[in-house]
């Protein structure tokens, strides 16, 4: 019995997770890039550079899986959790234009992806999700001085 014959580069650029992921994340570091260049000088670099950076990485995973000889197949059978991953983050981005908040929409995001993970104890969930969206409001508001969008509670809470 002969060796199965290697997938063509085409089959693997768009079969393979590591290529998929690395061009998905070249892109979103790209558009980001281009996004970057249009704000004001004294706010364009942090995000320009991060977004950089996301493309770079994002180029050097799909070329190193391009050039392996390791293929990591697509895993199909997840993308119904993808969407709903997807879907959660399109609601905290509404949830934020809408007012709910920083700290209301990220603990709802990040209880949300625990739960997609596979987290089912409700009350630990709850506990982690806030104590992460507390050291994430902490980094952005405190250390990089980001002004987050206004919420309804920011009569009683300013930031919130």
């Amino acid at each position: 019995m002969s060796p199965k014959p290697a997938p063509s580069l085409f089959i693997r650029a768009v079969s393979d997770t590591n290529v998929v992921t690395g061009a998905f994340l070249f892109l979103l570091g790209g558009g980001a890039a281009l996004m970057a260049l249009g704000f004001d000088p004294s706010a364009r670099n942090f995000p320009l550079i991060v977004s950089v950076i996301i493309a770079l990485c994002g180029a050097s995973i799909a070329l190193r899986a391009l050039r392996g000889d390791k293929h990591s197949a697509l895993p199909l059978h997840e993308f119904g959790v993808i969407a709903k991953a997807v879907g959660a983050i399109v609601l905290w981005g509404l949830a934020l234009a809408f007012g709910l908040g920083f700290v209301i929409a990220t603990s709802l995001l990040v209880l949300a992806m625990l739960w997609l993970a596979g987290m089912r104890r409700l009350g630990h969930g709850i506990l982690l999700s806030v104590g992460i969206t507390l050291v994430l409001f902490g980094l952005f508001v405190v250390v990089l001085n980001v002004h987050l969008p206004d919420s309804f509670l920011s009569v009683i809470a300013p930031g919130f």
